[in-house]
């Protein structure tokens, strides 16, 4: 009976040590707000309806110390060469070198960076853009201080996917400034 008992003991504890750890191991886990490198993604400078508005379309160049690179379409003459590198850390989402996403995603989440405070401001959205259905969208709104704001949408496993903005220069409408128009394989 003693060897029963801690038998039982040694069980009891085993399973108290390991269950939080396979808890915290899955709350380590974060949903990924990169681009993906197997797509290509089209952008629409503008609504989708916008007919004068400007296309362009990214695409994966590199992975280099940590960062995937991507660059427009040498035939897209509206933005030929521009680029921008993305990684993610626990911290969050960033391109270049500035933090976009801060991780873990919460609604009500904040942060700032000189001049402009970004909230979290909601999450589990469903959105409909030209190149899909989206769940699970967030929605970000960067504010500008004295200017007005900026709000994005991101999609797990897409990135942006919308971007509007309502400031000084849109004497107070809401303008989309951004629409994914299409994204396919490579």
């Amino acid at each position: 009976m003693k060897n029963f008992v801690k038998l039982f003991l040694v069980f009891v504890l085993a399973l108290s040590v390991t269950l939080p750890l396979s808890n915290s191991t899955e709350a380590a886990k974060q949903t990924s707000y990169l681009k993906n490198t197997k797509k290509m993604y089209t952008y629409k400078q503008g609504a989708a309806s916008d007919k004068t508005a400007t296309s362009y379309t990214l695409e994966f160049w590199k992975k280099e110390d940590g960062y995937n690179y991507w660059s427009t379409i040498p035939e897209d003459s509206v933005l030929e060469g521009f680029g921008f590198g993305e990684h993610e850390t626990k911290e969050g989402l960033y391109v270049n070198d500035e933090k976009i996403l801060a991780y873990p995603v919460k609604k009500g989440k904040s942060w700032k960076d000189g001049n402009i405070t970004t909230e979290i401001r909601a999450v589990n959205w469903t959105l409909k853009t030209p190149a899909g259905t989206f769940k699970n969208v967030i929605e970000m709104r960067d504010t500008v201080k004295g200017y007005g704001y900026y709000t994005s949408f991101y999609a797990p496993n897409v990135g942006l996917i919308l971007q509007t903005r309502k400031n000084k220069d849109t004497k107070g409408k809401t303008i989309t400034g951004l629409t994914l128009m299409e994204l396919k394989d490579k």
